[in-house]
Formats: structure tokens, sequence, C-alpha cells
């Protein structure tokens, strides 16, 4: 009974958990900020290598509170002092990349805060799975394969600067990536909420949406008021809809609903790739609001939109697309019911 009823409490995100989600929404801003400074594919290369560290520091705790009711003991704790951490590193987002002369203490600051938020929850995933030794080796495993190199790839690149840091950085998210996935084959992870899964992946998209928003009504706040400002807004407002309805409208439900008809390592199976794939849709999201954002300053000015503009919302609606459509073909497609109970997955 007391199984049932803690998968139960599991099944919609708790007020904490949309808490710790809030913290990203100033957290993207920055990130689209950071891509936009120097309007240049290294630009955007640095802003998508701090976006994956900070999508791993999310995707960790999403499937902590999926195991683990999220607004009790240890994993409460947690997820406060991960608020907190999470806050520190989108205050140093804009000096994470400091050119010659310039103090490293952001970039030390965004590199050490990721460590110190890995350790966190390694601790509490560890304290919060006493009564599982299956789960505890897990989370040993994975996280201590991985913590050792992204850490020593993040402060080496942090000390070092230039383009040895953008490599590192890249390196480090990729290095995550890689371990997690290859660690947690067959392993003690499971998903005892379908539904929760579902509702914290939409919850990301909507608030990388929020970002877009946010971006376009700055745009439009940075320029006289016009009938140009007025239709390049109601345009870019019609783009961010569009991807609103692809993903709420043809595919988040309808994979919501097959991942819970899965079981066992099938389901889990599933729904690691799904959040593997919702880094490209956020991400997408997150390029077509740099380019939309930009393109209205351009407008407000009195200038056309730039070659800039136009390679980052063509690029993040690319991108956008192809991963909802591969979340949709691993998570949404239709799958046969059991003809009996008990099947294997």
């Amino acid at each position: 009974m007391a199984t049932e009823t803690a998968t139960a409490e599991r099944t919609r995100a708790t007020p904490l958990e949309l808490f710790f989600d809030l913290v990203y929404v100033f957290a993207f801003t920055q990130v689209t900020h950071l891509m936009a400074d120097g309007e240049s594919i290294r630009s955007i290369l640095g802003g998508l290598a701090v976006l994956g560290v900070l999508w791993w520091s999310w995707a960790s705790h999403a499937w902590l509170a999926n195991q683990q009711v999220a607004d009790r003991g240890p994993v409460r704790i947690g997820i406060l002092a991960a608020i907190a951490i999470v806050l520190v590193l989108s205050i140093a987002i804009p000096e994470v990349y400091p050119v010659a002369g310039e103090s490293l203490f952001g970039a030390l600051l965004f590199s050490i805060g990721f460590v110190a938020l890995s350790v966190v929850y390694t601790a509490v995933n560890i304290v919060a799975a006493r009564g599982d030794r299956a789960l505890r080796r897990q989370v040993l495993r994975t996280m201590g394969v991985t913590i050792v190199p992204v850490s020593i790839a993040l402060i080496s690149g942090a000390l070092l600067g230039g383009t040895a840091q953008l490599a590192l950085w890249l390196a480090a998210v990729a290095i995550e990536g890689i371990t997690i996935y290859l660690t947690s084959q067959g392993g003690a992870w499971l998903l005892p909420s379908a539904a929760h899964y579902a509702e914290r992946h939409g919850l990301v998209v909507i608030l990388a949406l929020g970002e877009s928003i946010i971006s376009i009504g700055l745009g439009a706040s940075h320029s006289p008021l016009t009938p140009a400002i007025v239709l390049a807004s109601l345009t870019a407002v019609s783009v961010a809809l569009a991807m609103w309805w692809v993903y709420f409208g043809r595919v988040s439900e309808r994979a919501e609903h097959n991942i819970d008809a899965m079981t066992g390592n099938r389901r889990t199976a599933t729904a690691t790739i799904g959040t593997y794939l919702h880094f490209g849709i956020v991400a997408g999201i997150l390029l077509a609001s740099l380019g939309l954002g930009g393109a209205i300053e351009n407008i407000g000015a009195g200038h056309p939109p730039t070659p800039f503009n136009w390679i980052a919302l063509a690029t993040g609606l690319t991108l956008f697309l192809a991963t909802t459509t591969a979340y949709s073909g691993v998570a949404g497609n239709r799958i046969a019911t059991p003809s009996h109970s008990g099947a294997a997955s």
C-alpha cells in the first residue's frame, strides 16, 4: 500500500518541483542573451554548451522526483539546495566566457557550482535510496563514472579560456550524456510514473516557449512602437504558437499514453531517449527565439533582419522539428496492447 501511495503522489509535479523549474526561465533567458552576444557561430556553440550543462542538472532532478516524492525528507532538502545553486549558475552565465585580461570568476563559479550541484544530487540519491541496494549501486556507478571527467573538463576549460574552454565544455556535455546512457543500460533506474515524466518534460518545453515570448517582448520594447513592430511581433508569436501546437497538439499526450503502456526496461529506455531528445527540442526553441528577438530589434531600428537572425531562426526550427519528430517516433507511435497481463517489456 505504501508503494502504491508513493507512486500515486508522483503522478503529478509538486509545487516544489514547479518552483525548481521556474529558476530555469531565468537560466534560459541568460543563455539566449549569451548566444546573442557577438552574433556568431561561436556564440551559439558557447550558449549550447552552457545549456547542455543546465540541461543535465534539470533532467537529473526531474528523474529523481519521479523516483522519490520531491517534497519530503532528503529529496526536498536537495531540491531546495539545487534551486539556490542553479540561480547562482544562471547569474554567472554572462561572464562564463571571459576574454583575455578579464576575470575568470564567472567561469569558475559556473564550473564549480555545477560540480557542487552534482555532488549534492548524488548524496541525496544515495540517502533517498537507502532501502534499495540496487538503486544505490546504480547511483554510485553512474555518478562515480560521470562526475570526475565532467568536473575536470569544466574546471580546466574555465582556467584555460578561449577555444580550449569552448571545446572542453562541449566535451563535458557530451561526456555526461554518454556516461549516463552507457551506465544506465539494464540498470536499476525506473520510471514509476509516465504521467509525471510527461508533465515535467512538457513543463520545461513551456518554459522554453515562455522564454521565446520574453525575447519577442524585449525585442519589441527596445524599439519605438510602430505598425512594423506590431506586425513583426505578431508574426513571431505565431511561430511560437506553431511550435506549441506541434509539441502539445501532436506529440505530448500520445507519447505519455504509450510510455505509460510500456513496462520495465522498455519504459525506462524509451523515456531516457525522450529526455535526450527534449534537449534538442528546448535548444531548438531557444535558437528560434534568438532569431525572432534579434529580427524584431533590427526591424525596430529600421534595418532588415541580419543573416545571423535568419540562421538562428532556421536552425532552431529545423532542430525543433527534427527532435520533436524523433520523439514522436520513439514514444508517440501506437504500440500493441499486450494480450495478457505481465507481458515482458
